[in-house]
């Protein structure tokens, strides 16, 4: 009897939580533009640049999205990297969201005088898109890039947003990998909702 009463008592909080989730207002098609600041500890070398985002919610669960990193490092090294991908989101309550994410990575890198380095990779992750507060959305991702030639890499990142407007919003990503940390600021339009 006690184990049927607890049986109950889990599947109803879980139908409440299948509620209450399918009420999610998260808005998947943004653009964002921003700068990035990185540091490559192994190899002390520093860069910044710009990047370019992109998201597109093609369902009430799924959104494709893009991205475009041009950075300038020390002693002239540029790299380019390109990744287009899709996601799926588990409204878990009304203000978060598991995500799980596939995308294609292109990265290029120029060095003077020697040869370009050029390498496509895998990315698979998952992820959190929480409401800390009405205007606060707070994110947390891991990541993990299988390069064709470069072996792979797991990467970390963590994020707030500040939203001014339902549309308009600043924001900031700490990104953690192998090689070392980036710093992204910018800013979001979102436009689906």
């Amino acid at each position: 009897m006690r184990k049927g009463l607890i049986f109950a008592s889990i599947a109803a909080l879980g139908m409440a939580g299948t509620a209450v989730a399918a009420e999610s207002s998260f808005d998947y098609s943004y653009v964002e533009l921003g700068y990035v600041n990185t540091d490559l500890d192994d190899f002390n070398v520093d860069g910044d640049g710009f990047e370019l985002r992109g998201s597109l919610e093609v369902t009430n669960n799924i959104h494709v999205f893009t991205s475009y990193t041009d950075l300038d490092f020390d002693f002239n090294i540029d790299t380019n990297t390109f990744e287009v991908g899709g996601g799926y989101a588990w409204p878990v309550r009304s203000n978060l969201d598991v995500i799980a994410t596939v995308s294609y990575l292109r990265t290029e890198v120029d060095v003077p005088g020697r040869r370009d380095f050029d390498d496509d990779a895998l990315g698979l992750g998952i992820g959190l898109r929480g409401r800390a507060l009405d205007q606060l959305e707070l994110t947390a991702n891991l990541q993990h890039v299988d390069f064709d030639e470069g072996g792979d890499d797991t990467i970390f990142t963590v994020g707030g947003r500040y939203f001014f407007t339902r549309a308009l919003a600043a924001g900031v990503d700490v990104t953690f990998d192998d090689d070392g940390t980036a710093v992204y600021v910018g800013g979001r339009w979102s436009f689906g909702q």
